[in-house]
Order: structure tokens, then sequence, then C-alpha cells
């Protein structure tokens, strides 16, 4: 890597550092692929230059971590995690990973404007104002997306609101964690893009969950589903769920047929837990899991053969 390219830096942003005095705890500059650094352990004022000097950087390959903690506590929340790579032939740094942990993150003084390449973000905030200001630094489409709202310890978990969610950053993105309340309405979750999600619901009706699986069953849901997991101590009523659907029982004769399967599921999810077949091809199948606190959907079921025959192979996702 270019360790001259990595260290650049504007004036503006030198002038910037030198007003700011910074308390650091420690810095760590990681190889993914090879070694571990912990460069400071003992608080200081700023960050000096020698921990972007050339002796540290030029052993680093393709991905580096830059890690710096502003407390004694990895728990405090007082931390940044950044992850820079090469861009083919290129030596332009791009920062592939965000990992937001603070509580009172300093907007005033932040000289971040924007990260284009920014693919992975997790944010743990304590307002929905620190999510939206990440939001306009970040693109519209990536690939991960984990949000918690549960970072005081000592306070109970906000609800993410409903007008806050239509973000392109939520609605596009594939995968899509949400350690919180979250409070999506039938419409915006129909319309997610997300293969693979994750939330604690507020307003997600019955019928909201019958017609995400109808428009699986189909040939309309979200292209290469995974799962669902749709969080809620409220008491669904099944009937409604599974209205107008065709269902198998994971009965008896289904455990014969995908006895690992089976055995491997129920490690994973306990409750009452369906097949629902695709109408576009008939060996894919989805897994449908209701219990006290939680609706899943999983895609499990997919086409297979064996010795010219055609089957339905049940696996997780």
């Amino acid at each position: 890597m270019d360790e001259a390219r990595f260290c650049r830096c504007s004036r503006a942003d030198y002038e910037a550092v030198g007003k700011t005095p910074i308390e650091v705890y420690s810095v760590e500059i990681i190889d993914n692929e090879k070694s571990h650094y912990s460069l400071s352990e003992e608080p200081f004022v700023s960050i000096p230059s020698t921990l972007l000097d050339k002796k540290y950087l030029s052993t680093f390959q393709d991905n580096v971590v830059v890690r710096v903690q502003f407390h004694h506590d990895y728990n405090s929340g007082k931390r940044f995690e950044l992850i820079f790579s090469q861009l083919g032939d290129d030596t332009e740094e791009i920062m592939k990973y965000l990992n937001i942990e603070m509580t009172n993150y300093s907007f005033e003084i932040s000289q971040i404007k924007f990260l284009p390449r920014c693919k992975s973000i997790y944010i743990a905030a304590n307002g929905v104002e620190m999510i939206r200001w990440w939001f306009q630094r970040i693109p519209d489409q990536h690939e991960n997306l984990h949000l918690n709202t549960n970072f005081d310890k000592k306070r109970e978990t906000w609800t993410i609101p409903t007008e806050f969610l239509n973000a392109p950053q939520i609605m596009l993105t594939p995968n899509l964690y949400f350690f919180s309340r979250a409070a999506f309405t039938d419409e915006q979750f129909l319309n997610l893009k997300a293969n693979d999600i994750s939330f604690d619901c507020v307003n997600i009706t019955e019928d909201g969950i019958n017609q995400y699986i109808k428009k699986w069953v189909s040939g309309k849901g979200v292209e290469n589903f995974k799962r669902a997991l749709l969080w809620s101590n409220g008491n669904y009523d099944e009937s409604a769920i599974t209205h107008g659907l065709e269902l198998r029982p994971c009965d008896s004769d289904f455990e014969k047929e995908a006895a690992g399967f089976c055995w491997g599921f129920n490690t994973v999810c306990r409750g009452t837990c369906y097949q629902i077949y695709s109408k576009i091809d008939p060996y894919e199948s989805l897994t449908l899991c209701r219990s006290d606190d939680c609706v899943s959907i999983y895609k499990t079921g997919r086409r297979a053969e064996r010795n010219g025959k055609t089957y339905s192979y049940y696996s997780m996702p």
C-alpha cells in the first residue's frame, strides 16, 4: 500500500487536528491478513503522527483496520473502527466498513463529508438525529446496515419512527438488522429490498405478514430472499397470517423426509412450523415458524436433482 497516500490530509484537516485536543486511550492498526499491532494503551492529548509512520504501514497489504478507543472500558462504546483497502491496481484507499458506537459524537467539528464506497455500516445511536447525520454521509445503496438503539443499558430502547424508515439507506439495503423497535408500516415492510432482515415489530399486522409471504409464493417477493425475523411480544393470530396459503405442517411425515434439516432447524427455531411452497417452482419453499416472541420466515426448500430425479432439498439459508 502506498503509505504516503494512506495518510494524506488537506491543510484544513491538519489545522482542525491541531486545534482539537483529543484524549485517546488506545489506537490499533491491524492487518486483516497478517499481524495485529496495539500501538498505545496510555492516555494522551492528541494522536501523534508516529501512529501512521512508515514503519507501521509498510507491512500492510490489502485490508487495514484502524481502531481508535477513547475510553479504557471497551464496552463504553467510545470507539471507532475503520477498514481501508486498495482498489484494483490503484492505491486509492476506500473505507469499506463503518462502526460507530458513541453517545455524543461531535458533529460540529467533524471533518467527515461523504464516504462514497462504504458498504457495511453499524451504528449504535441514542437518537434519530445521529443516524440521520451519518446517513447523509453514506451512499443510498450499500450491503449491510445494523442499527442499535439499545445503546445505553440504563434507559429503555426508543423506537425508530415510521417517517425516518423511508430513508433509501434502509429501504434499499439487502441485509438489514435492527437491534431495536422499528415502526415499519405494512406498506414499508412489503416494499423493503432486504433479503435478510430482523427487527422488533411495532406496526406490522398479520395481514402484512400474510401479503409478504404471498408475494414470495407468486414469484413477486424480494430477490434472493433468505429470511425475515419479526420480533414481537404481541399475540399474532396464526390463522390470519396463514389465510389463503397452502400449508404443509412440519409433522412426523415431513420429519421422515427431511430428518437432518428438522433436527438442525429445531435447534434454531422453536414453535409451530409449516412449509409453504412456491407456485412458480413447487420444489422451492419457505419455512414459517411462529413462537411466543417471533414470526420467522426462512427460505429453506430448494430444487435439487439426484439420479435424474427432482426433489426438494431443505437447509437453512
